[in-house]
């Protein structure tokens, strides 16, 4: 191992975690118990060691390519770094007896690889396209780059079946099935399965039976599950399974009827559980195989019967067995915040390995009800500050993933637009078939596949980038309160409406309770103030009046005294003029802006802007002729300001307006917005006339380098700001926030064109005085003193995000 500590010995000046790892190399050289040293080095459970040893892998990944007996040495690396983030998830000794059964001659490993591929000379291993891309993905896959790693993986699939090496192919098919399914939550689970019926397939034609088996418990399993189980689909892969063992068949036959039965018939569902866990022996001799299954059975059962024991979990089953385990421990609280707390730390070690903006927002959603049960219990042991640092790991991470985006192709010197036009040229294409045919069935298929090709695209715009930057990456990990704490000066004030129903204030003196909300009943209250205020027929006093004495009212007291307060809203509070409510508006008194999250605020915090003497202005307004008063908004803001830039009309030139708006101090954009439910990290603005790349994509967005003091998106969009399930924030004002942006003054739903162009006017003549938080409550003033614009949703919409 002597060559693999080449980085570390060269090292002018060793970290700690440097040193850790030094001496686990050497130790390893010297023969000494792997445990032990590591008990002697505890700095070898930090994240920090990790980044270490990625290093040094990524260091062997280059020497491999000329040595192919350097692969011996990198999955020896490889090992290390796995077990140590195990151990640094589930404890040293909880790793200590799985390590035992882990070993493995790489010698024999090879040899064994070789002959399932059909291939004689170990030489191969680094020349063949499949199996490069096979290893390439399991050092991926160790170094938790698992989106990377997936795509390898399934390269590898494909060149296998082109080849007919079918044993391996379905191995690789089922870790792709392993790691979409167990990892990427909900959402990928449909692609999940196609990968188990891929390997079922490539089984089936070996007649490989234990493995085919396998391969079937996972399709009778999965498409069991409600989100497939509209067709049935289950039903034949039982019967599959159950040709090839009854045992088997019978046992999930059993399974399946308790699961389906566990919320509408209890007593039916508590009875075929407890038969399958009589009957497991039905599942061969394998002790493990046996546990896990007989667990399974448990913790459905842990959900209906009070005090059911939960056996000791598999591997795979470790975090569904803590859940179990402290729903099982209400009266003992100190077991159940230990058991939650271990659930944390083996979800955040899962989140580490995700880069995609998607993953991490259905990672939100999936694991939900862990950060929740862990902050209320954490609440209950009277620890405020505790709870709220859990809460944040679970806000707006998908934002915080597009902010480490944004920082990649920052330092790239190429274009800023996706290198995927003909993906966002036809997506617009089949948008304008679904608008003329009134969103038919087929229309709507069009549109979701060229939607969905877009987004492939531009994620594998994505992971070239990070292909090509060698680790560590930047990235933004959720933050503390405390953090944030010590960022703010004497008059801020930040406001946290967390979804356990309490609202946290963090100032320069840390963080605290406020006061309790109910969720349930500020959620509807929120949607029927929205449902009031965007219509001008409906009176908005009523709701207006309920959700002050909710949300406002408790937090006057907090806020008294505080110049800027920065709100963290939940739910359909993002979709609630805060600032504006009355009798009393906070914005008349405070400079009030929303944020995201404490993470995405520290962020803004500790951002830089330049100051110039003469602000540079940069406008766009009616690229498509649809919305006149836009341009006479643009052209008279254009006027608070010397030597404007302003783009009007059919006939932008993008490559200009692109240029202007990354040098821009403050940007005007009064066009049309486009949002789709089903894909909602595209959002995008129509800015040109005519052209393939009419469109400005939230993605390419982010690939900008802004470095505007304000952005003003006067768009006629819709649900512009929108909160998904797990408190993920989506929006066009958070994705100019990623992108460099200080602070964005945006509308919370679609305004009227000429109420929009008034308040505009009004906006900037006071802007430089007043600054934006003034300014823009002033303009607000002023609409709703004119009769024919005194209705909230004339004026109401309009908010700060980010730092006012």
């Amino acid at each position: 191992m002597q060559n693999d500590r080449r980085w570390i010995m060269t090292a002018p000046e060793r970290s700690p975690a440097e040193h850790a790892v030094h001496g686990l190399l050497q130790a390893q050289d010297e023969g000494d118990d792997f445990f032990d040293t590591v008990r002697r080095l505890p700095n070898l459970l930090t994240v920090e060691a990790e980044q270490v040893l990625d290093r040094l892998i990524a260091a062997t990944g280059a020497w491999q390519r000329d040595e192919a007996d350097v692969w011996a040495v990198r999955l020896r690396l490889e090992r290390l770094r796995r077990a140590l983030r195990d151990m640094r998830v589930h404890g040293v000794d909880a790793v200590h007896a799985d390590m035992a059964a882990a070993g493995e001659n790489p010698a024999e490993a090879m040899e064994a690889i070789l002959r399932r591929v059909n291939l004689r000379d170990k030489a191969d291993l680094g020349k063949d396209p499949a199996l490069l891309a096979w290893r390439e993905g399991q050092v991926l896959q160790s170094l938790g780059r698992t989106e990377e790693a997936i795509s390898h993986f399934e390269r590898a699939a494909q060149g296998l079946r082109a080849r007919d090496a079918y044993g391996m192919e379905g191995d690789i098919e089922l870790t792709l099935w392993q790691l979409k399914r167990g990892d990427r939550a909900a959402g990928d689970l449909e692609a999940a399965v196609g990968h188990a019926e891929r390997a079922e397939a490539a089984y089936r034609k070996i007649d490989d039976r234990d493995a085919l088996r396998a391969a079937l418990v996972a399709l009778v399993v999965d498409t069991a599950l409600p989100a497939l189980q509209g067709d049935r689909r289950s039903d034949v892969y039982l019967a599959r399974l159950a040709e090839i063992d009854a045992g088997y068949g019978e046992w999930f036959r059993s399974y399946l009827r308790g699961a389906e039965l566990l919320w509408s018939d209890p007593a039916e569902a508590e009875t075929a559980l407890r038969r399958c866990m009589d009957t497991v022996g039905l599942l061969g001799d394998g002790e493990a195989l046996q546990a896990h299954w007989r667990n399974e059975c448990a913790r459905k059962l842990a959900a209906v019967v009070p005090g059911e024991p939960v056996a000791a979990p598999s591997s795979v089953s470790a975090l569904d067995h803590l859940l179990a385990s402290a729903r099982s421990s209400p009266d003992q609280p100190d077991v159940e915040v230990r058991h939650l707390d271990q659930a944390l730390r083996i979800v955040e070690e899962e989140r580490r390995g995700y880069r995609s903006e998607v993953t991490q927002r259905a990672l939100s959603a999936s694991r939900a009800p862990i950060y929740l049960a862990a902050a209320e219990a954490t609440r209950r042991a009277g620890r405020d500050a505790e709870a709220l640092d859990i809460l944040e790991r679970n806000t707006s991470r998908s934002l915080l993933t597009r902010m480490a985006t944004h920082e990649l192709w920052a330092d790239e010197e190429i274009s800023p637009r996706s290198t995927t036009p003909d993906y966002k040229l036809q997506a617009i294409r089949y948008l304008t078939e679904y608008e003329r045919h009134a969103g038919n069935g087929g229309s709507r298929r069009q549109l979701r596949t060229s939607l969905a090709r877009l987004r492939e695209s531009l994620q594998r715009d994505d992971e070239e980038l990070l292909a090509r930057i060698p680790s560590p990456r930047p990235r933004f990990e959720p933050t503390t309160a405390a953090a944030v704490s010590g960022r703010l000066v004497d008059d801020d004030i930040v406001l946290v409406y967390a979804p356990i129903g309490e609202i946290y204030s963090v100032t320069g003196d840390g963080a605290t309770k406020v006061a309790s909300f109910d969720v349930e009943a500020v959620e509807k209250l929120g949607a029927e103030y929205r449902r009031l205020a965007t219509s001008v027929e409906h009176s908005t006093d009523e709701a207006t009046a309920a959700v002050t004495s909710a949300c406002i009212d408790p937090i006057r007291a907090a806020v008294a005294g505080r110049r800027r307060v920065m709100i963290v809203p939940y739910g359909a509070l993002w979709n609630v003029p805060l600032a504006v409510m009355d009798p009393q508006p906070l914005a008349a008194d405070h400079r009030v802006s929303y944020v995201p999250s404490l993470s995405v605020l520290l962020a803004l915090l500790d951002r830089a802007w330049p100051e110039r003497r003469l602000a540079h202005f940069v406008g766009v307004a009616d690229p498509d002729g649809s919305l006149p008063h836009a341009a006479e908004e643009v052209s008279r803001s254009a006027t608070n300001f010397y030597n404007p830039v302003v783009h009007i009309g059919a006939n932008i030139d993008m490559p200009a307006l692109l240029a202007d708006l990354t040098d821009a101090d403050l940007v005007h954009l009064a066009c049309h917005g486009l949002a789709f439910d089903e894909f909602p990290e595209l959002p995008a603005l129509h800015l040109s006339g005519s052209g393939a790349e009419r469109q400005l994509w939230a993605p390419d967005i982010v690939r900008m380098s802004l470095q505007a003091r304000l952005v003003v998106l006067a768009a006629c969009h819709a649900g512009l700001s929108q909160a998904l399930p797990g408190n993920e924030y989506l929006g066009l004002p958070g994705v100019f926030l990623s992108a460099g942006a200080r602070t964005v003054l945006g509308p919370l739903w679609k305004v009227d064109d000429r109420s929009t162009a008034v308040l505009m006017d009004h906006f900037y003549r006071r802007l430089p005085e007043a600054g934006p938080a003034q300014a823009l409550f002033q303009a607000q003033q002023a609409l709703r003193t004119e009769p024919t614009s005194s209705h909230p949703y004339h004026w109401a919409a309009f908010q700060l995000f980010g730092l006012s």
